[in-house]
């Protein structure tokens, strides 16, 4: 079962986030050395401004065992309703912002289609990631080389060209 963690997300929610990650590296060498030294740059691990996530064609998204379900109805519509699930062991948590989230050993670039498909996969990305990627890649999205769980919508991205939304909505 894919899950969904997160589409859209605010321009304050993304600018916080930043900061937060800017104090954390002054803080913290650690931190800084793993979103900060060659080849990644802290831009690989949260933008500074609107990102594709406040563009509107961003998902990070992860994979679960689906143990029971019930059936629903809503509006004459029938649906089934995950009641049980188990989440999948994936490299990191989720939205984790550091090198063992990477899913490439590069950056790669992200407004490729392809250039994903040439790069080598970090160590950390295990069997359940890899099924992830696959299945988000065969949906047609591209892969983020420093998050396993993002992957962008490149497609919806050219039909809406020139009219990208900003993230200046709650």
């Amino acid at each position: 079962c894919l899950i969904l963690y997160e589409g859209y997300r605010p321009l304050e929610t993304q600018i916080d986030v930043s900061r937060a990650l800017r104090s954390l590296m002054k803080e913290d060498p650690e931190v800084m050395a793993a979103v900060s030294s060659a080849p990644w740059s802290i831009g690989w691990f949260i933008a500074t401004g609107a990102s594709n996530h406040q563009q509107g064609y961003a998902v990070d998204v992860s994979l679960a065992r689906v143990g029971s379900v019930e059936e629903r109805s809503t509006g004459g519509c029938r649906y089934l309703r995950v009641v049980k699930f188990d989440l999948y062991q994936m490299p990191t948590v989720i939205h984790e912002l550091s090198r063992a989230a990477v899913t490439f050993t590069t950056p790669v670039g992200s407004n490729s289609p392809t250039a994903w498909k040439s790069a080598k996969l970090a160590p950390g990305m295990n069997e359940a990631a890899i099924a992830l990627q696959n299945y988000c890649t065969g949906a047609s999205l591209t892969p983020l080389a420093s998050e396993w769980w993002h992957f962008n919508d490149l497609s919806a991205r050219s039909s809406v060209s020139g009219n990208l939304g900003k993230g200046d909505f709650e």
